[in-house]
């Protein structure tokens, strides 16, 4: 897979993402569209001036590329922002580069990389108000849409089975038929879905 960093004022790879992408390119906007550099992923650090709109613009310099924003400080309100504007991942850039390739990994197949802690703040955020059953979509069978309800308020597959009474094999079979029936990779994507437009409101 291909990496570049855009370099944007003090938005500059650190050390340790240097050393987990020893091979990529770290180019500013200009010299990225004037090489016609091709990339896979794009990455991003919160530092650069107007990173939002740079971040958005991604898909249209860099034609099938996905994006990970960094930050030096990560919350999960910048987390929001960034996935709001396009980001396939939000990572620490300080992060090992044992986990910055795992992050590069996950979002070159198509997943979404916020890291569990910043997870579990987007869930608790996003349940400001539960989600009744009969507002989740109507593709989904009563007993998927019960294990839909649990996803989004955060339980895992454990704490699932032990609510509904059924086992964790049980609960894994129902999330595979509701990540096919909802066009959805992951969890993270998942609660996305079914909380459509959250990221506008926090």
């Amino acid at each position: 897979m291909r990496n570049l960093f855009l370099v944007a004022g003090a938005a500059q790879p650190s050390p340790r993402w240097r050393e987990a992408f020893p091979d990529a390119l770290s180019l500013t906007q200009d010299v990225a569209i004037t090489a016609r550099a091709e990339a896979d992923i794009v990455w991003l650090g919160t530092a650069a001036p107007d990173w939002e709109g740079l971040l958005a613009a991604i898909p249209r310099l860099f034609a099938g590329a996905v994006a990970v924003v960094v930050s030096n400080i990560p919350n999960e309100h910048e987390a929001l922002r960034a996935l709001k504007s396009g980001a396939h991942g939000y990572c620490n850039g300080w992060a090992s580069p044992v986990q910055l390739r795992a992050v590069a990994q996950v979002v070159d197949r198509g997943g979404y990389w916020i890291g569990p802690e910043l997870m579990s703040c987007l869930i608790k955020a996003a349940n400001k108000k539960l989600l009744a059953l009969e507002e989740l979509p109507k593709e989904l069978s009563e007993r998927e849409a019960e294990v839909a309800r649990e996803v989004a308020i955060g339980r895992s597959n454990k704490e699932i089975a032990a609510s509904l009474g059924i086992t964790e094999r049980t609960v894994k079979a129902h999330m595979g038929a509701i990540f096919t029936k909802l066009g959805v990779r992951d969890r993270l994507q998942l609660v996305l879905r079914l909380r459509g437009g959250v990221a506008g409101e926090l």
